[in-house]
């Protein structure tokens, strides 16, 4: 009996921090290879400093592991989780009552009882409180890795708009220049007002584009703000870099699936809830039918008569069959269920969506760089030589610059759609879809920035 009771003693003890993090930090600095932060149990990581000079995407993502509130709380939800599991493994207070009656004589009794449904029902309890800690454990590795993946998409994305502005500069200048030297021949008397106004209008749809282009830079600056945890000064750091160029061979994708499939963290995280769900299912069951059972001892004084002897107490569910508790539990338990079937079917269509995005992206980007910019840029040069020959006006020359720029826009757009689809695709190969909303402790969805 002692081994017993000093054994629940033990098991009620609520796990430590280091403890409940440490397969969590682990995974993440196993997929990541990235500095960690003492929030999550590793090194100290001076965001400060690291924000002092410009920023690449792997500091980006560093960063924001050692930054990001959101993937702070998601920690914090393993102590949340480790409580639960203690609270589980108790047995509840000692029930002690006493009684003191007065009459002839007088006569005291006192009852200590111990509640040990705790024991009976101590598998069902345990099983479900572990299979939360896993899913809670699977969640927080999911926030890093899915926060991670995140922040290079929104990196890539502002690397493209810093080089779209630059783009847009160049297409703003040519338009300039055509529109001044319009003026000037029309001061000359040799062009139209017709002619003037379409090359205005040109230059100030290229003004329009490059305001717009720049306010895309700042945009994108705001979301990596919001998915780095940076607030004032600290949102004034600059981005180094750019777009990786198209690699020379499309992405081997006909795994994915099934690779994205065996990882999934989301997956892991619903199957642990499904069966946390059936364990507390069925504690409610026996709850219903036991409600209550509790040994002790009793002791009773009658005028110096001193009686003690065992002490049982059994709760009758006469009037109380727990049926709404049951209830709950076995619709959390379908829910739970229909979660983990639906997390499986979307979790496979967008394998599937990723690699569809990834192949038509870099097929996009590849007839671009290796078709259509090479006859922009002929078509430019060709242009020149009429022009040096005077067989061609300086008009002509401009429109074949604007030609190529726009085919350099429409590369660095597919070029862009190919990195972040590379990196959904990475994201689905380390456990995590993109698309998959984040649960909750409490297995509610919550949104994310």
């Amino acid at each position: 009996m002692k081994r017993l009771l000093a054994a629940c003693l033990l098991a009620s003890c609520v796990p430590s921090q280091q403890e409940l993090r440490a397969p969590v930090r682990s995974r993440i600095d196993a997929e990541l290879r990235l500095p960690t932060v003492q929030r999550l149990g590793g090194p100290e990581f001076d965001v400060a400093r690291a924000l002092q000079q410009p920023i690449n995407a792997d500091m980006a993502v560093a960063i924001a592991i050692a930054n990001s509130p959101r993937l702070a709380a998601s920690m914090d939800a393993l102590g949340i989780a480790g409580g639960d599991l203690a609270s589980a493994l108790g047995l509840g207070p000692l029930d002690v009552t006493g009684a003191l009656r007065f009459g002839t004589g007088h006569e005291y009794e006192v009852d200590a009882v111990q509640n040990l449904l705790g024991l009976v029902a101590m598998p069902r309890r345990r099983a479900a409180a572990r299979a939360e800690l896993r899913a809670v454990q699977a969640d927080a590795i999911a926030t890093a890795l899915r926060l991670a993946a995140r922040v290079k998409i929104a990196f890539a994305d502002l690397l493209a708009a810093q080089q779209e502005v630059e783009l847009r500069q160049t297409a703003f200048d040519a338009a300039d220049i055509a529109a001044t030297l319009r003026e000037r021949m029309r001061a000359a008397g040799n062009t139209t007002d017709l002619a003037v106004a379409r090359d205005r209008d040109a230059r100030e749809q290229a003004r329009i584009d490059l305001a717009r282009a720049e306010a895309d830079v700042e945009r994108a600056r705001e979301k990596i703000n919001a998915l780095l945890g940076l607030t004032g000064d600290q949102t004034k750091w600059l981005a180094s870099g750019t777009l990786r160029e198209l690699p020379a061979q499309a992405p081997a994708l006909d795994d994915l699936q099934h690779v994205s499939v065996s990882a999934s963290l989301d997956l892991m995280a619903a199957l642990a809830r499904s069966k946390a769900a059936a364990n507390r299912a069925g504690a409610e069951r026996l709850s219903a039918f036991l409600p209550e059972f509790g040994l002790g001892v009793s002791a009773m004084d009658r005028d110096g008569d001193v009686e003690v002897g065992p002490a049982v107490r059994i709760g009758i569910p006469l009037f109380d069959q727990r049926s709404g508790a049951r209830a709950r539990a076995d619709a959390e338990l379908q829910q739970r269920q229909h979660e983990l079937e639906a997390t499986a079917v979307e979790l496979r269509a967008e394998a599937r969506a990723a690699r569809i995005t990834a192949l038509a992206a870099y097929a996009e980007a590849r007839h671009l760089h290796d078709i259509v910019l090479p006859l922009r840029q002929q078509i430019v040069d060709e242009t020149l030589l009429h022009y040096n020959a005077m067989d061609a006006d300086p008009f002509q020359l401009i429109v074949a610059r604007r030609d190529l720029a726009d085919a350099g826009h429409q590369y660095l757009d597919a070029l862009r759609r190919y990195s972040n689809a590379m990196a959904e695709v990475d994201a689905l190969r380390a456990g995590v879809a993109l698309g998959m909303p984040a649960v909750s402790p409490g297995g509610r969805d919550v949104d994310h920035p």
